[in-house]
């Protein structure tokens, strides 16, 4: 099934994946907060910034759908 969104459209769905992955990632940096004895890298910590990266993904390609769609 081909898709037939705007460039908006497609932004949308990146940046809410990416959201999504940032947001596990968060919960599983967050473990060892309410499991005492786990221990993770820092790495997961840095894996959690990608909300932020998705959130503006997803700010993005509301603009542009909302730009294209009052033309």
């Amino acid at each position: 099934m081909a898709s037939t969104g705007s460039a908006g459209d497609r932004l949308l769905r990146i940046g809410a994946v990416v959201t999504v992955i940032g947001l596990v990632c968060t919960v599983i940096a967050i473990l060892p907060l309410v499991v005492p004895g786990l221990e993770l890298p820092s790495l997961w910590w840095f894996l959690s910034m990608i909300t932020g990266v998705g959130l503006a993904l997803v700010i993005a390609g509301l603009a542009v759908s909302a730009r294209s769609r009052r033309h």
